[in-house]
């Protein structure tokens, strides 16, 4: 009796996508950027010091997007495109909460925007590539891929910067990647790379698409960003700001010591929160759906909105969860 011999169908092999494509089409849009600072040195004198960072390149006539940190303190700003030519970049609009900075150079020579994908319809698990000037490094951009670890991360930056609705990456953003793009299989723009998280190695972040979008059309239209305005004045809430507010009479003593979120101590006559039926002493948990766990968190949050929109706050006032709706208007300067 012959030996039986198991014929299997092989399984079709699948192989991860080839991204030179893509990084061909995207490198023109990649910027490098030199700063120029001075600072005081330990016997107060002036020298001057250098930085890198990266920048993308979203108009045919010079406006590039890049980090508020990259380009805070520059004394001078020079652009370096991808085929190594140099101009003199000026400073168009800042948006520091968000680290976000639009900058733009003078040139004849043909320029290759990026183009924008909404980060709405990233999802988690979506490839991502990472494109900057790491270590300064003339030339090509430095490439990194990886995929979208979360959305809508909320984080705090060593300069003090709550930074909301982060793209989180494990694609690698290494010193200098700052300010460059991420972008997605097909080139397009779905966020700008702002932050990597200390002593966590292989995480990165970006700032998402849409959020950089909406600054650079009002930097453009109104030379400034619309800044909302609720008319709260909070607090967030600790445990020993809990027991304080229990002492003196809130309704609050059945809260747990670790409960996260906004007291709201005062409210500004004839503002929004006024017109939406808010009270001191409601203490503000969610705002669109997302947790509110500090009340720089809370500003961060409202930063992403424009005036005239309507947002919805999750509160607790006593023992009872409330929805309530709030309709932004424009800050006053």
């Amino acid at each position: 009796m012959g030996r039986e011999v198991l014929v299997t169908t092989p399984e079709p092999e699948t192989y991860l996508p080839s991204l030179s494509e893509t990084i061909e089409y995207v490198s023109p849009s990649v910027v490098a950027i030199n700063i120029s600072t001075v600072a005081l040195d330990r016997f107060f004198i002036p020298r001057i010091r250098s930085a890198d960072g990266s920048g993308v390149i979203i108009s045919e006539d010079g406006y590039i997007v890049t980090n508020d940190h990259v380009i805070k303190d520059a004394r001078e700003i020079s652009v370096i495109l991808n085929d190594e030519s140099i101009y003199q970049g000026k400073i168009i609009g800042r948006v520091p909460y968000s680290d976000i900075a639009l900058i733009k150079i003078n040139t004849d020579q043909e320029l290759m925007p990026i183009e924008f994908s909404s980060s709405k319809e990233l999802k988690v698990g979506d490839w991502v590539i990472a494109l900057g000037n790491a270590f300064g490094l003339a030339g090509t951009p430095t490439v990194t891929a990886g995929i979208v670890s979360a959305k809508e991360r909320v984080i705090e930056t060593e300069d003090d910067r709550t930074l909301t609705d982060m793209i989180q990456t494990d694609a690698a953003i290494n010193e200098g990647n700052s300010g460059g793009p991420l972008v997605n299989l097909s080139g397009k723009l779905v966020g700008i790379n702002s932050t990597i998280m200390r002593g966590a190695e292989g995480i990165g972040f970006a700032i998402s698409s849409d959020l950089v979008l909406r600054y650079i059309n009002d930097l453009l239209e109104f030379g400034e960003v619309q800044i909302p305005r609720d008319g709260i004045e909070g607090r967030t809430l600790d445990p020993n700001f809990i027991n304080t507010l229990c002492e003196v009479g809130y309704n609050l003593c059945e809260l747990d010591e670790n409960f996260k979120g906004v007291a709201i101590l005062e409210i500004a006559s004839g503002s929004p929160a006024v017109n939406s039926g808010l009270l001191p002493g409601d203490i503000i948990i969610s705002i669109e759906n997302k947790p509110v766990r500090s009340y720089g968190e809370y500003i961060s949050w409202t930063y992403n909105f424009k005036p005239g929109d309507t947002i919805r706050l999750n509160i607790i006032r006593g023992q009872e969860e409330i929805e309530v709706s709030l309709v932004l208007e424009k800050e006053i300067d």
